[in-house]
């Protein structure tokens, strides 16, 4: 039995949704490579059928532009990772970056990072969590936006190998 409390992601909007305007390579990228790499939010995630391979998962939350990520999967071809990013014009940089190197071992959630760890990650299954920056709500009345929160603390704990 479960006996975490479970996360209302209406309550927790750690994020503003804004489009952005996405240069013409991103779009292009998004065009050409987002069928390859960007999996649908309503799927369940199972990292061996995804990539094909068994190897350990490593998540990032909130990539932004996706040249961090980029450049860490590059490095090691070993790894899995999944980055979760609400950003469009981000995700199409980081497709850019992917389509321009050849690198494989990334599949990302274009989705809400709190809703996607809730109901698609297994728990127990992630080898490594990157959350870089997860805080920039610096005023009182944007407090409500934080992600990092003893909640979402616990069932990141949940999804992590022990």
């Amino acid at each position: 039995m479960d006996t975490r409390p479970k996360i209302d992601p209406s309550r927790i909007k750690s994020f503003i949704r804004r489009q952005g305007r996405a240069t013409a390579g991103q779009r292009l990228a998004l065009e050409n490579h987002e069928h390859a790499f960007c999996l649908p939010p309503a799927a369940p995630f199972d990292a061996e059928q995804v990539f094909g391979r068994k190897a350990p998962l490593i998540v990032e939350i909130g990539f932004g532009n996706g040249a961090c990520l980029a450049r860490m999967a590059e490095a090691r071809p070993d790894l899995n990772y999944l980055g979760i990013e609400v950003h469009r014009p981000g995700v199409g940089h980081l497709l850019m970056l992917l389509g321009q190197r050849g690198i494989g071992n990334v599949r990302i959630f274009n989705h809400d990072a709190i809703e996607m760890v809730e109901r698609h990650i297994a728990d127990h299954s992630i080898a490594g969590l990157h959350l870089f920056f997860p805080d920039p709500w610096h005023k009182r009345r944007h407090h409500k936006r934080r992600i990092v929160r003893p909640g979402f603390v616990e069932l990141l704990n949940a999804k992590l190998m022990p």
